[in-house]
């Protein structure tokens, strides 16, 4: 047989495979290379060195302590078996992030690759990797990676299960999931909420397809059962009001689809004419009545003047976009193009679980905040790869010559303004070293508000603190260690004031970590400024970006 003919005759397969296998791989290793090279570049902050502090412990006490706090234990109680093999330098605890922010484009490929077409995966793949929202958090020693990876693989695997592929490896590996996806972050039953409710709109008319699934949501609610309490207890103490700043207006809802595009200008207008064209195109579609037409039209007119006046100033007048009229009008029509683009039998399955993913829980959580404050970037992160999706989605949907032209200049776009270095903004390294210097040649005493920066001081400050847990309690020996060196975790000026007075200091250091904020009547930098005057008091301070100040007080005798 001609050698030539066998060669044509396998290069569809050929193709095949390089698309289905290949091609995924060479973008999780992109993704990888990408993120691994500036991942030491920011400082350790936030709530990193909290997870991290937390992840020494046994499992028992890591559950324990964190029932009391924002997520449940699956990411702390990875970091400690994780930390036992590869330490806690900055590398090793970020590691994991990088991997699971990587994978996390492989499962986005194959959504888009098997449920919709070629052209998307490669758009949709390459949105995310072109990202600074997503190399943020691959940056972030946090949950965040890991809650945004497992939603990715159960939302592909749930949308497997509703196009009838019932394969035994195809619900255990769905159940896993979602049960894992639970024990990760508590907005996680957000995904749970929209797969119950497209499940139960496309299946209620078929009992036995009801029955079925049914089981696998049941297994997975039941592994749940004894977190159930903690959860309540954490929602109904969030409540009475969270840290987060409640929503006033539309800017935050905008601000954060900016971010996606990499918070350019030029990237927000591009999506926002694409948008209004594909309104256009659904309207005249879908619209019979030529008064709703009309109306709609209009509708789809204002309202996308108006997010692009959000970010872009158009009028010569301001406008805070707090009305509560604009608001609810704003919200109302696109909720009710979203429950009339699921009532069209047109619509496949798979195309309105997408949409679902994304609509529902920004939704919902940006109409919550009102009152119950959630709608933070972080907090919202598992569904953005919904949004590349549907827009990677929406481009293929034009002929090849204008697929290009659209795609590419979409992909350009977003590669101008990608940066692959992040920046938490907060630079503990320079901070503490700072207070070091401070320290020396003098009877010194540092002050700390609010305490719960202990971790991220300590880490920089003495890394032998840090990892001292032998009492076996939380916080106890950090807190130890620190006093032997006359460093103080405060929250009022009565405490500064009978620390400082039990001893002969001749300096004072003290690291307001914005502590009006946790503390709003601590008056100790009044208590300090009050107290400590005249010729003999040396003032300084400095501010070191993005929360901190430090303010030192030398004492002359």
């Amino acid at each position: 047989m001609n050698l030539n003919f066998i060669v044509l005759q396998n290069i569809p397969k050929m193709k095949s495979n390089f698309y289905s296998i290949i091609a995924p791989i060479i973008l999780v290793l992109i993704n990888f290379i990408l993120k691994i090279r500036y991942v030491k570049y920011p400082s350790l902050a936030k709530d990193e060195p909290f997870s991290l502090y937390f992840s020494q412990f046994d499992i028992v006490t890591i559950v324990s302590e964190l029932s009391k706090g924002n997520n449940p234990p699956l990411y702390e109680v990875f970091l400690h078996i994780w930390t036992s093999f590869f330490g806690i330098s900055e590398l090793a605890v970020r590691f994991p992030s990088v991997i699971f922010s990587s994978l996390t484009v492989y499962f986005i490929y194959h959504i888009c690759r098997k449920f919709f077409n070629q052209k998307a995966a490669i758009l949709a793949a390459l949105f995310f990797t072109l990202s600074n929202y997503e190399m943020y958090f691959a940056h972030e020693a946090r949950v965040y990676p890991l809650f945004l990876l497992l939603t990715t693989i159960s939302m592909f695997q749930y949308l497997k299960l509703m196009t009838s592929e019932y394969s035994k490896a195809n619900i255990v590996t769905y159940v896993i999931v979602s049960i894992l996806l639970l024990y990760s972050h508590f907005f996680s039953w957000y995904v749970l909420f929209i797969q119950v409710v497209i499940f139960m709109f496309i299946f209620w008319k078929r009992k036995k397809e009801l029955l079925k699934i049914s089981k696998y949501f049941g297994i997975i609610f039941l592994f749940y059962l004894p977190y159930v309490g903690v959860l309540a207890n954490r929602f109904g103490g969030a409540s009475g009001g969270t840290w987060v700043e409640p929503v006033v207006n539309l800017r935050p809802l905008h601000s954060f689809y900016g971010t996606l595009v990499n918070d350019m200008h030029v990237n927000y207008i591009f999506i926002l004419i694409l948008a209004w064209m594909y309104l256009q195109q659904y309207i005249h579609k879908h619209l019979k009545n030529n008064i709703l037409r009309l109306a709609a039209i209009l509708l789809s007119i204002t309202f996308i003047l108006i997010s692009l006046s959000i970010k872009i100033p158009l009028f010569p007048f301001e406008n805070d976009f707090s009305s509560p009229i604009l608001i609810i009008s704003f919200l109302l029509f696109y909720l009710i193009l979203f429950i009339h683009y699921q009532t069209i039998e047109d619509h496949s399955t798979q195309g309105k679980i997408i949409i679902s993913w994304l609509f529902i829980p920004g939704f919902l959580m940006f109409v919550v905040s009102f009152l119950m404050p959630m709608f933070i970037d972080r907090y919202l992160i598992y569904f953005t790869p919904a949004f590349f999706i549907v827009l990677a989605v929406a481009i293929s949907k034009y002929d090849n010559k204008m697929f290009l032209s659209v795609g590419l200049l979409a992909v350009i776009l977003m590669a101008v303004s990608f940066s692959p270095i992040s920046n938490n903004q907060r630079d503990v390294k320079s901070l503490v070293e700072n207070i070091k210097q401070m320290q020396k040649g003098a009877n010194t005493v540092v002050f700390i508000c609010p305490e719960y920066d202990v971790f991220t001081f300590t880490y920089y400050y003495n890394r032998d603190y840090f990892t001292d847990i032998r009492s076996g309690i939380p916080r106890k020996d950090i807190v130890n260690a620190l006093r032997s060196d006359d460093i103080f975790l405060v929250k009022s000026h009565k405490e500064v004031d009978s620390i400082y007075n039990a001893n002969n200091y001749n300096k004072i250091i003290y690291l307001d970590v914005a502590a009006k904020f946790v503390y709003p009547n601590n008056n100790i930098k009044e208590y300090l400024n009050g107290a400590f005057q005249g010729n003999s008091v040396i003032i300084d301070s400095l501010h070191v970006p993005r929360i901190y100040d430090i303010y030192s007080y030398q004492i002359g005798h």
